[in-house]
């Protein structure tokens, strides 16, 4: 192999060790999370509330298994690996570009999606108060627009040291409702996903470019030895 391809393979293996290592660590922290589910009533909630901790796992293991066939094809200058991964980077890439245009067409959209969410959940409290206890706590937030949603009594969940089971007036009367608290998070969020979406995606054009290349080399190395 000449020293380009030598150049191609390690950069492609250390490339994916470093997302190998993201891989493990993120599979660390989502099961940190998941393994603080209580128990709740029924398979629904538990998914429900613990929903982000699931994704991150999740995400966490495809980027493991993905990142380390990388590796393992890479090092071993195995071309079945590197292709598979290649097309695996492929597919990657091409999500990734549809997602990154779905968010951005349709930002609006999404954000009054979210809304409705929120206001299903603040109508349902009195029968299932879990969701937007859960919600109030993770964006310390208060209320459908505002505390005094609540009238004069506030839960627990909307402050961070309730006495007798209830928040004081001070304490919630500077939280935003949860609604504005979402729309907030999404306008930030949104942001994230579609700037440093574009950034992974050249990582994952650069990656499937890289493997092409080294799968070619790879076969057209075994190809010489048969001779």
């Amino acid at each position: 192999m000449d020293c380009g391809g030598v150049f191609v393979k390690y950069v492609l293996f250390i490339f994916n060790i470093l997302f190998v290592i993201c891989g493990i660590l993120l599979i660390i922290f989502g099961s940190l999370m998941v393994s603080e589910i209580k128990d709740f009533s029924s398979v629904d909630q538990t998914f429900t509330a613990n929903s982000v901790a699931i994704i991150i796992l999740i995400l966490g293991c495809v980027i493991f298994l993905v990142s380390f066939l990388g590796c393992c094809g890479a090092i071993r200058e195995n071309a079945c690996g590197l292709t598979t991964y290649s097309i695996i980077m492929l597919g990657l890439f091409f999500c990734q570009i549809a997602l990154i245009i779905y968010v951005w067409i349709n930002h609006v959209q999404i954000r009054e999606s979210l809304d409705k969410v929120v206001q299903t959940i603040w109508e349902q409290r009195k029968t299932d108060g879990l969701l937007m206890d859960t919600l109030q706590k993770s964006l310390k937030c208060c209320g459908l627009h505002k505390f005094s949603d609540y009238g004069v009594t506030y839960p627990a969940s909307c402050c961070d040291t309730p006495t007798n089971g209830t928040c004081s007036l001070t304490s919630v009367m500077f939280k935003p409702g949860c609604k504005s608290a979402v729309d907030s998070l999404w306008d930030t969020n949104a942001n994230i996903i579609k700037y440093a979406g574009l950034g992974v995606t050249a990582v994952e054009l650069v990656a499937f470019i890289f493997a092409c290349c080294l799968a070619n080399q790879t076969r057209n190395n075994q190809r010489r030895q048969n001779f």
